[in-house]
């Protein structure tokens, strides 16, 4: 959200929290818990949290402010060191595959899935939410979350309105306009293609380990929690908001626009061709190292613009990318690293092992923690920098327990991008803005689905990344 659509009182509040957290450091004495440098970390991290939190400033503004802050204060010895984080892959690949919505959009794909689920839905609202959800996690599988919610919210609205469904009193809006977005970051925990959260925990677990995540390993952790918590979301939804009936001629506009789209033009081929041969080769890159995910990407990138393919021209690609998204991430990859380098990591690691929390055992511990973080970011939308202050904080306290650093990183994408409890994420604030439900509507719907969510991450991902070996 841009600074211009948020209250003044609130954005001057976001800088004053900043400045408070940047002198305050600067004047905190290191010490031998901590170096002044990762104390000063620390305080950028917090400023960093606070402008995002109250949107003081653009993201893209901000980034850049924290990251030209590093050397201004001494935190890093260097420019080229306060950008760093720019240089890494990760930042290519998430830029890379802001194309994938665009040729999807251009086909005639999405309409075509449309009509075949409303072939085996019929006009069963509840089996339309259903295929609504199955449709959308499926496509967010490989597309980020909001292009991806932008697609199906689109088709939701022509239904509704042939429905005469109006806004904050159709049961079946309701449904629809939550179940969109929750389907999308559902299916975004699937791949790290899904979302960008994936990729930055990655990024940081790198930078932090030196190990890495393969597509295929990511996809065996992410896709049954995907599968699982899909229709159990559906089930609270329709249950606790149960949708009004439909009738059949209220599907009719979609069933026409795809029989009208019955050929299938060379272009629709070839988008398609290139989505499938992208998932397969970052699949084949769990074998076959060249094929890491940020070169498939690239690559796949550049085939778009050849001649003869012309999947994409430049203008649309660079419309494409949130620039703004990139340069936060980069921030987020430069400062977690800094962060580590500094000792600041470590510092609130030992914070929370002196908690007492360690001393419930491995799964209470990770259960309390993930809850906690979850419902932080339910609060505080800030994903990419509660990534970079947690994936440290929680890797050292899983080494504790001989738990491999993936188990936190991989649990702390799902918990950031997975959030279905209030419309306060930008994924999810796309449906609100409708207004057919209000927030008492959503949580409703997602206290249990949460529940089962933070369950799910304790006890599936440390099992299935200790049987895989990562």
């Amino acid at each position: 959200m841009e600074s211009t659509t948020v209250p003044l009182t609130k954005r001057i509040i976001g800088l004053a929290l900043a400045a408070v957290f940047i002198v305050g450091s600067c004047l905190i004495p290191g010490s031998e818990a901590i170096s002044h440098q990762g104390i000063m970390a620390l305080g950028l991290l917090l400023a960093l949290a606070s402008m995002w939190a109250t949107s003081a400033l653009p993201i893209g503004a901000i980034a850049l402010f924290v990251v030209i802050m590093l050397p201004l204060l001494g935190i890093v010895d260097s420019v080229s060191q306060a950008f760093s984080g720019f240089a890494g892959s990760p930042l290519f690949f998430i830029i890379a595959v802001f194309s994938l919505p665009v040729i999807m959009g251009k086909t005639k794909w999405g309409v075509r899935l449309m009509a075949k689920l409303l072939n085996w839905t019929g006009s069963d609202s509840r089996k339309l939410v259903l295929g609504f959800m199955i449709a959308t996690t499926l496509v967010s599988t490989v597309m980020s979350d909001v292009p991806t919610t932008v697609l199906f919210l689109g088709f939701a609205l022509t239904i509704l309105k042939a429905a005469g469904a109006e806004p904050g009193k159709s049961n079946l809006g309701k449904d629809l306009m939550i179940a969109v977005p929750v389907a999308a970051v559902t299916g975004g925990v699937a791949t790290p293609a899904g979302s960008s959260f994936n990729v930055v925990a990655m990024q940081i677990l790198q930078q932090t380990t030196g190990q890495t995540i393969s597509f295929f390993d990511w996809m065996i952790v992410g896709l049954p929690i995907a599968i699982v918590m899909t229709p159990i979301c559906w089930f609270f939804i329709t249950k606790i908001i149960k949708p009004e009936p439909i009738t059949d001629a209220c599907l009719q506009g979609i069933r026409d626009e795809a029989a009208a789209s019955t050929k299938v033009s060379a272009y629709d081929v070839k988008a398609l061709l290139m989505i499938v041969l992208l998932v397969v080769l970052w699949i084949l890159g769990n074998w076959i190292p060249v094929l890491n995910v940020t070169v498939v990407a690239l690559v796949g990138l550049t085939v778009m613009f050849l001649p003869g393919i012309d999947l994409l021209t430049w203008g649309e690609f660079q419309k494409s990318v949130p620039w703004g998204i990139v340069l936060m991430c980069g921030t987020i990859f430069t400062i977690g690293g800094v962060v580590q380098a500094t000792g600041g990591a470590e510092f609130l690691a030992n914070l929370f092992m002196g908690s007492g929390v360690t001393s419930l055992g491995f799964f209470a511990s990770i259960a309390i923690l993930m809850a906690l973080v979850y419902i932080l970011h339910t609060i505080c939308p800030i994903g990419a920098a509660i990534l970079a202050i947690f994936i440290p904080i929680f890797i050292t306290l899983c080494a504790g327990f001989g738990v491999s650093a993936a188990v936190p990183t991989i649990s702390l994408a799902i918990v950031v991008a997975g959030n279905v409890l209030l419309p306060v994420n930008p994924t999810v604030m796309l449906t609100y803005g409708e207004g057919y439900y209000t927030f008492g509507d959503m949580f409703k719907t997602g206290i249990v689905p949460a529940v089962v969510l933070i369950a799910l991450i304790t006890f599936w991902v440390p099992f299935i990344v200790g049987v895989m070996g990562i």
